[in-house]
């Protein structure tokens, strides 16, 4: 072997992995695709929106690592959000104190637009209105703490 037959070789396997690492690039998406996501994951909220809207706010919250350790329970009139264990950090969290926290600012997040859809509610009416019920019961929060 000598080194034009070394060369020639070299250069066809980097000419092969430049169109394999192309081909895999392609597949990825374009940024039009990602931002048309984002645009989507961070609409804002019908008049009247659905529980998975709702959901879809929560689901924004901050987490501890980004591992967004909560899985949503949806009942006919309450929301449970429950802690994801197989997301767990020991390493860095040994005890779980940061994804309890990640469960509150879920919480936090789907608070706001019920709040706010009880506002909406109690301007439109002249009984004064509370948060749903379905806040109060799937989060186990009393009513002071959310009213």
């Amino acid at each position: 072997m000598n080194r034009r037959q070394i060369l020639i070789g070299c250069g066809a396997l980097a000419a092969a992995g430049a169109g394999a690492t192309y081909s895999e690039v392609r597949k990825l998406g374009s940024m039009l695709d990602y931002n048309a996501s984002v645009a989507t994951m961070r609409a804002a909220l019908s008049e009247r929106p659905e529980m998975r809207d709702l959901i879809r706010y929560a689901t924004l919250a901050a987490s501890g690592h980004n591992t967004q350790p909560w899985r949503f329970k949806i009942a006919k009139d309450r929301v449970d959000i429950l802690p994801d264990f197989s997301r767990r950090t020991p390493a860095v969290d040994p005890d779980d104190h940061h994804l309890f926290v990640s469960l509150g600012c879920a919480a936090e997040n789907l608070a706001i637009p019920l709040a706010r859809m009880a506002a909406r509610a109690s301007s439109a009416s002249t009984r004064p209105t509370t948060a749903p019920s379905c806040l109060r019961s799937g989060l186990g929060l009393p009513r002071a703490l959310i009213c």
